[in-house]
């Protein structure tokens, strides 16, 4: 123990006389001349380290404005009045208490004020005793049975409402830990900082919604930790701010949120690996069937010698299934590509009438033997879209198949028209036919993934059923829509906009 300052041995007894609570002697600045063993046990300074400072500085709550009172308690014991009142203070390892501080004059022989006499004990108990009671006589049939755990603490972090979801969900009973600070339902290692965080928000509460604010972890009494999420409602009290916690266990969700990236993972894996299967077994499928359908079509142009009737059947019937393999797997690998997200289209100004005349050139052949026109109705040949020209010739390729597979009489028609649209220009491709058309309940499913409609037995040829599926994909990474329009027995019409070019 330090030697006094100031009035010698007089203090040092005075500091010493076997008070049981916390004596400390000021001076006139406020400034720490003895500190007693009692305010060393209610504070946690050592003496050594607490006199030189000011009283405010060593037990004002950090985070709450810096208070004057202690300025006014000398004024009004110099001027001869024992000073009583109740402070909120922080021990040095943060803790928050309720202090009772009495504080008087001690005077020369002269009357004049040497030295204040200040005597501080912790009332803390009183304090949770008394905020408990009212506590539960206002909220505890409200809360005891809410679904959540509700914990409501006092300004001094202490706990004064423990219901029964908390009772579940910690496993302590309201006599353990009614008046313990709130940081004992959290892991010890997290205690230190959150006491830092909880006295920041006692300075000045507010609410706070579920799911906000920090990540925490609560601890069960058998010293499991789990994850929490916490609400916090500052509540009013008689005398005292208290604030209200809704603590709910996210343990399921975390699990459910682990086992979820578990997956993703596992789906990212088996994306790479259909990735590669594909890259790989495009190659090794495609190279043998383009062998055999070049050989198929060598064969069919007799170039090695005359065909029996039999044998041209048949080697027809071997170059349309090699090339209907070798279109699904084309279908297979771009749709693969486009989930993958590894098409990358460059859209630029095409002229739509070219790409029409194309599309029409490579289907006439086959329309004709069925007896169709193919027509194209494009009134200008200057109207571009932007687009990316392989991708709109394919939709437009994909399209026009289908119309002249699924029409048996009559024509296909492709017609090119400028939209008028507010602040933007759009083109329009419609493949048009007389077919059989689509019935409203399967024009819901057209565009669905491996989806033939209609009735198997009226389908005049197999199909992989990716193409429109395909084709709307492509579209919309064009930015653009395909809508069809049919009616069975009448014909159907697919429609492609595009946002037009400029100029």
């Amino acid at each position: 123990m330090p030697a006094p300052t100031v009035a010698g041995d007089h203090l040092e007894a005075l500091a010493l006389q076997g008070s049981p609570g916390a004596v400390v002697v000021l001076d006139a600045d406020s400034r720490v001349r003895l500190w007693n063993a009692g305010a060393e046990r209610v504070f946690g300074h050592a003496a050594q380290q607490a006199v030189g400072h000011t009283l405010d500085s060593l037990v004002h709550p950090a985070g709450l404005e810096t208070s004057h009172e202690t300025m006014g308690d000398l004024d009004r014991a110099r001027a001869g009045v024992t000073v009583h009142r109740e402070r909120m203070c922080r021990r040095l390892d943060g803790v928050l208490l309720h202090v009772h501080q009495s504080m008087r004059a001690r005077r020369d022989a002269d009357g004049r004020a040497t030295h204040f006499v200040a005597m501080l004990s912790d009332v803390t108990a009183t304090h949770v005793q008394r905020d408990s009671e009212m506590v539960h006589a206002r909220y505890h049939g409200l809360l005891e049975s809410a679904p959540d755990a509700i914990v409501i603490v006092n300004d001094s972090g202490r706990i004064v409402l423990f219901n029964a979801r908390a009772r579940e969900l910690f496993g302590h009973e309201p006599q353990d830990v009614i008046g313990e600070s709130i940081e004992v339902l959290l892991p010890a290692r997290l205690r230190d900082v959150h006491l830092k965080h909880r006295n920041g928000y006692l300075g000045a509460p507010r609410m706070r919604p579920m799911g906000a604010g920090l990540e925490l972890r609560g601890v069960r009494r058998n010293g499991e930790e789990f994850p929490v999420e916490i609400s916090l409602s500052p509540i009013g009290g008689e005398g005292s701010r208290l604030v209200m916690s809704a603590i709910r266990d996210t343990s399921e969700r975390k699990r459910f949120e682990q086992a979820l990236q578990e997956k993703n993972v596992e789906l990212e894996r088996a994306i790479r690996a259909k990735d590669h299967f594909l890259a790989t077994m495009s190659h090794e499928l495609r190279t043998p069937l383009n062998a055999i359908i070049g050989f198929t079509g060598l064969m069919l142009m007799k170039l090695p010698g005359p065909l029996t009737p039999a044998q041209e059947r048949q080697l027809t019937l071997v170059q349309s299934s090699g090339q209907h393999l070798l279109s699904l797997i084309n279908d297979l690998l771009d749709l693969a590509k486009i989930e993958s997200g590894r098409v990358e289209l460059a859209l630029e100004p095409v002229r739509c009438a070219a790409v029409l005349e194309e599309v029409a050139a490579t289907l006439r052949p086959a329309a004709t033997l069925k007896g169709l026109a193919v027509e194209v109705d494009a009134p200008d040949a200057t109207w571009a879209a932007l687009a990316d020209r392989r991708a709109l010739q394919q939709i437009v390729l994909n399209l026009a198949s289908n119309a002249v597979k699924f029409t048996s009489a009559g024509s296909v028609r492709l017609e090119l028209r400028l939209l008028p649209a507010a602040g933007s220009r759009r083109l329009e491709i419609a493949v048009v036919d007389t077919g059989i058309g689509i019935s409203e309940a399967d024009q819901a499913r057209l565009f669905e993934a491996f989806t033939q409609v209609g009735n198997r037995l009226e389908r005049p040829a197999e199909g992989t059923g990716l193409g429109l599926h395909l084709s709307r994909k492509l579209a919309e990474l064009m930015h653009g829509t395909i809508t069809v329009q049919s009616h069975p027995g009448v014909g159907s019409r697919f429609a492609l906009q595009l946002a037009a070019a400029d100029g």
